[in-house]
């Protein structure tokens, strides 16, 4: 890539790409300020006057928000016939990234859905429908913060629409089944696309696959699935539950709207989690080798460290974790059932030949 200056902005490497352009690593020269820069190509623009349309929108999306598990615009210029977004720069790594290596700790799973709960939340207020909530659009942050990302397709219900009716947005595996029918979406099918991630983190596996996206489509219609209890046989049957419910195929029967499940999702950490949400994920990206020790210590006390190796992070998904689980279980049974045997040979054995013989 060449170098060149956006603004005040240098622009370095090269981070991903999307449909809706580049992403950059940038910094700002005069207050060295580490900055994530989204570039709309001009391959991209010159597709029609809908890009540019859906790319403005965006940043407008972000210049109105103000919340910690979204990220952050700091700037937008246009340049030479390029159009540029200029966003916190987040130091850490995609839920994607991290499900390649396999389902999630329950607790995790619902810190995530807590914290993205509280994003959509927030958006929803503004009356935006994000449509594209998939892990590849969270990233998780070296702080423990999860940060929702790319607004890219999001529906504004205050402007005037620019998908056409009947057509489908939207990444297939994630998407409503009102998504896939091309029909009208409000901010249930946000939910809906929340527990089909979460599905994922607990399972380890996506709910809906298939050979196309024809294929996937139809299963998610018919809202035929592996059920939670065969494919996270571990997992807490009450945040198991609010899984399930996210996933209802009509609308009327999901959460009402996303601060009830925001509210669920409150509910489950009351009873479960033993330490705080941030120090949590910070563990937990520790244990998955995603920061070091050492990081994680800057940013946690030893004590929550040592807490949340007690937990041994354990998945609670597959068959596989289920069978580590039982498997721990009898190795710390084993010195019991040896002091048991010892006493039965040693112990109780010659008692009982004594009563006899007395006898």
């Amino acid at each position: 890539m060449k170098p060149r200056k956006i603004g005040p902005y240098k622009v370095n490497d090269e981070l991903g790409r999307g449909g809706m352009g580049v992403v950059y690593k940038g910094s700002h020269e005069l207050i060295t300020r580490d900055v994530a820069i989204k570039e709309l190509t001009q391959e991209i623009a010159k597709k029609g006057e809908e890009a540019l349309l859906r790319f403005k929108r965006e940043a407008m999306a972000l210049a109105g928000f103000r919340h910690q598990n979204i990220v952050t615009l700091y700037d937008f210029i246009e340049k030479d016939s390029g159009y540029y977004m200029v966003m916190e720069l987040v130091d850490g790594t995609t839920l994607q990234e991290v499900l390649k290596e396999g389902p999630l700790p329950p607790d995790v799973v619902a810190v995530v859905g807590m914290q993205m709960a509280s994003a959509l939340e927030h958006a929803h207020f503004a009356r935006i429908v994000h449509r594209d909530i998939k892990p590849a659009n969270m990233m998780l942050s070296k702080t423990g913060d999860v940060k929702l990302m790319d607004f890219g397709i999001a529906l504004d219900e205050q402007l005037e629409k620019l998908t056409k009716a009947g057509m489908a947005v939207g990444t297939p595996t994630y998407m409503s089944p009102e998504q896939v029918g091309g029909e009208p979406v409000d901010a249930r099918s946000d939910v809906y696309s929340l527990g089909v991630v979460l599905y994922e983190c607990l399972a380890g596996i996506k709910p809906f696959t298939g050979a196309n996206a024809g294929e996937v489509f139809a299963k998610i219609r018919t809202g035929k699935y592996p059920a939670l209890n065969k494919v996270a046989p571990r997992a807490p049957a009450q945040l198991k539950q609010i899984v399930r419910r996210c996933m209802m195929r009509k609308p009327k029967d999901r959460y009402a709207d996303i601060s009830e499940l925001k509210r669920a999702f409150d509910r489950y950490l009351s009873n479960h989690l033993q330490m705080g949400p941030s120090a949590l994920l910070v563990a937990f990206l520790k244990s998955r080798g995603k920061i070091s020790e050492l990081e994680a210590l800057s940013r946690i006390t030893k004590v929550d460290m040592e807490r949340a190796e007690r937990v041994q992070m354990k998945p609670g998904g597959s068959p596989g974790a289920a069978g580590a689980g039982l498997g721990w279980t009898w190795a710390a049974l084993l010195p019991l059932l040896g002091v048991a045997l010892w006493f039965t040979r040693h112990g109780w054995l010659p008692l009982l030949d004594k009563w006899l013989k007395a006898r």
